[in-house]
């Protein structure tokens, strides 16, 4: 299926948000909430493909790695998702891919109750959307190379690499074309604090230490992207079985990423879940009502 998209920036709805980041002497940093002239980038079309794995660990072992007000799902779900894109319209229709881990987990604060997916940590393929990822929405973004994906003797791979050692790959096999239902998936439950919390919900960690008090923290707070962020259209589904393999590192060969990926690789797998992927026209959504959880 060849799909045409057009990814001229809109007309401007708005003036900016105003959004200042380092370095901060330039005026409103430019990014995917705010274009040239306060341009909104919402509603514009992107293509996607997504191949995900879902795997069942220990819960303890899995708590372990969530912040303060998280706890595990009682089935230690995790999912390891690489997502490819192109034709971003923040990007004057660049792209960029990444890697990223999930675990089923609630969050419990004083005002909010949200159960979800919490996002362990992102690899991205390009440094201009890890900024304003973890500066503006609290998003655990890091850099890592993330090539386009293999086929090869009946297997689907995927890998993520930092200066050409490989930390993760991801494996599907016996890919057969299968409905999914998205809106299914979107269907929101209540949660206590007023949060309507859905299939597919994400929630995020914040965590910015305090200059010169080390130990201290400018911000430390969960965020939740609310639910059906995106319009999304599915061109095509195969579900199958899969595997992921995260390669365990000293710090002399990943300096600042073995400390992540080691305790990733420690994750016993007591049952393999299903293996998907998917093609969906995206509608951009720019996260702008991402909030913080009390």
């Amino acid at each position: 299926m060849n799909t045409v998209i057009s990814n001229s920036p809109p007309v401007a709805t708005a003036t900016g948000r105003g959004i200042r980041r380092m370095p901060f002497g330039f005026g409103p940093t430019v990014g995917p909430r705010q274009g040239p002239g306060g341009r909104d980038f919402n509603g514009t079309w992107s293509k996607n493909t997504t191949l995900s794995v879902t795997y069942y660990s220990d819960p303890e072992k899995v708590g372990r790695l969530l912040p303060p007000g998280f706890e595990p799902s009682p089935d230690g779900r995790v999912t390891v998702q690489a997502l490819f894109n192109t034709d971003f319209a923040w990007l004057a229709g660049r792209g960029y891919n990444w890697v990223e881990v999930l675990f089923g987990a609630t969050y419990r604060g004083a005002e909010d109750v949200a159960e979800g997916d919490f996002v362990v940590v992102m690899w991205e393929s390009i440094p201009d959307p890890v900024l304003p990822g973890r500066e503006e929405l609290g998003l655990p973004k890091m850099f890592a190379e993330v090539p386009p994906w293999q086929v090869a003797g009946g297997s689907t791979t995927v890998q993520a690499s930092w200066e050409d050692r490989e930390f993760c790959r991801m494996t599907l096999n016996g890919l057969e074309l299968a409905p999914w239902d998205l809106a299914a998936e979107a269907d929101a439950v209540p949660a206590k604090g007023g949060l309507t919390v859905a299939g597919g919900s994400r929630l995020y960690y914040k965590y910015i230490p305090r200059t010169g008090e080390w130990g201290q923290a400018d911000a430390a707070y969960c965020t939740c992207s609310p639910p059906a962020n995106y319009d999304v259209k599915l061109i095509d589904s195969w579900q199958g079985a899969g595997s992921v393999d995260f390669t365990p590192a000293t710090w002399e060969q990943m300096p600042t990423l073995s400390h992540i990926v080691n305790p990733l690789a420690e994750l016993p797998v007591l049952r393999q879940g299903e293996a998907r992927m998917s093609r969906v026209l995206l509608a951009f959504n720019d996260l702008a009502d991402q909030r913080i959880l009390r």
